[in-house]
């Protein structure tokens, strides 16, 4: 392996690392030399991480974690520093998405793509906007908000925020979750100026289509799949691993000199 690309001797803490793009890199990280904690809500799932990430000779603790409940998130800081005295890379990956109307418009149902996705028909709730919001912006800014000390302590840490393409396209029938995307993008350039002095750098990742449990209604509905797939000029959804791939080059010191970006991996989709 290439020295830069190392992650030997670091701990990586993961949010949404049950299944799909979190595993994913953390499956990617471990190959690297790091070890890991995996956070999600789901314990099945995160035992079948710790699983793969043991498998490849590395320590994993899991803690099942609600993004958006504070007191879950310094359990989750406080058991990592416990276990492992460090937080080198934080990867912001938990998320949700929604397939709603964010405002009713007289018509809709008739729309094309409301005939194959139900649930746009209805629009979003008060409750549901809260939810989303809190999860996809205000839990993974929680959880930097407790890190960062102990990053700025040891004058060093990388911190990669999951976007979407959504953040910087227009997707149809999104809702609020390409809102909550841009904002993400937008926090982590301050976020990046802010602490770049205590050499933390600060980054996002936009992947595309990728193929996990969250788009199965894209990918798994041919009419969808395809509309979706003709404006990708690589022609195919994105893999998992694709994504960790890219995760580990931002938590290595081969990504030392760039910081406040975001990187889209989408097979060509937000220029075409």
């Amino acid at each position: 392996m290439v020295r830069e690309f190392s992650l030997e001797g670091k701990v990586a803490l993961i949010t949404g690392a049950g299944r799909g793009i979190g595993r994913a890199i953390a499956s990617v990280f471990a190959e690297a030399g790091a070890d890991i904690v995996a956070a999600s809500r789901t314990d099945v799932e995160l035992k079948e991480t710790a699983a793969e990430v043991e498998k490849l000779g590395r320590k994993c603790i899991y803690l099942p974690t609600d993004i958006s409940n504070l007191d879950h998130l310094k359990r989750l800081v406080d058991t990592t520093l416990s276990e492992f005295n460090a937080i080198d890379i934080l990867v912001n990956n938990a998320g949700m998405g929604t397939m709603k109307m964010t405002i009713p418009i007289p018509g809709a149902e008739k729309m094309r793509i409301a005939k194959l996705i139900p649930d746009l028909n209805e629009p979003l709730s008060d409750e549901e906007w809260n939810v989303v919001w809190n999860t996809n912006v205000k839990g993974g800014y929680d959880l930097t908000r407790l890190v960062v000390p102990h990053m700025i302590e040891r004058n060093r840490g990388k911190i990669i925020n999951m976007v979407s393409t959504a953040a910087t396209k227009y997707t149809a029938m999104q809702g609020i979750y390409p809102a909550t995307k841009a904002a993400i993008v937008a926090l982590s350039r301050g976020l990046a100026n802010e602490l770049a002095r205590f050499n933390i750098t600060v980054n996002c990742i936009g992947p595309g289509g990728v193929i996990t449990a969250m788009l199965d209604k894209v990918y798994t509905n041919e009419e969808i799949s395809k509309t979706y797939l003709r404006s990708v000029p690589l022609g195919r959804f994105g893999e998992p691993r694709e994504v960790g791939l890219l995760a580990l080059y931002l938590a290595s010191d081969a990504s030392n000199y760039m910081t406040g970006q975001t990187l889209y991996l989408d097979g060509g989709y937000t220029v075409s």
